[in-house]
């Protein structure tokens, strides 16, 4: 038993090595990381993305307002996504904020406009500090 242990481990050590090699190998060299490797087309998150436009209005306070359930948020809210935490905080009736914008964005991945058009890219909502590894979210102010 020890003999093999001392003779699997290293094989499968360096499987795994020959694994990630070949992997890192096929990666394609030229991804773009939104922010980190090209200039950051949402530098502020939510309101980049949900605008109105010739054809059709996906401002929050719209969006929001289609679902018949959720309160007017015109004025208690001028920083989007950071004054949605008024309300969006764990164990608040609201739900947290992440799960409800996750599950928003996310689900239904078919039909799911935030995936067929922003490749459900992280960096639209997440802004990433390379040095410290630290994720934080996009905010900008209101558009409507």
């Amino acid at each position: 038993m020890r003999i093999a242990r001392k003779v699997l481990i290293p094989v499968f050590a360096a499987a795994l090595i020959f694994a990630g090699a070949l992997i890192l190998s096929w990666a394609d060299t030229d991804v773009e990381l939104s922010g980190i490797t090209v200039e950051d087309a949402h530098p502020n998150g939510c309101v980049d993305c949900h605008r109105q436009s010739d054809s059709a209005d996906y401002r929050l306070n719209t969006s929001l307002a289609s679902l018949g359930s959720h309160p007017d948020i015109s004025r208690i809210v001028n920083t989007v996504p950071t004054d949605c935490a008024i309300c969006h905080k764990a164990n608040m009736p609201a739900g947290a904020l992440s799960n409800v914008v996750h599950t928003a964005h996310y689900a239904n991945p078919d039909e799911n406009h935030f995936i067929a058009y922003y490749a459900g890219e992280c960096l639209a909502c997440h802004a990433l500090n390379t040095s410290t590894g630290v994720m934080s979210n996009k905010s900008g102010p209101k558009n409507w």
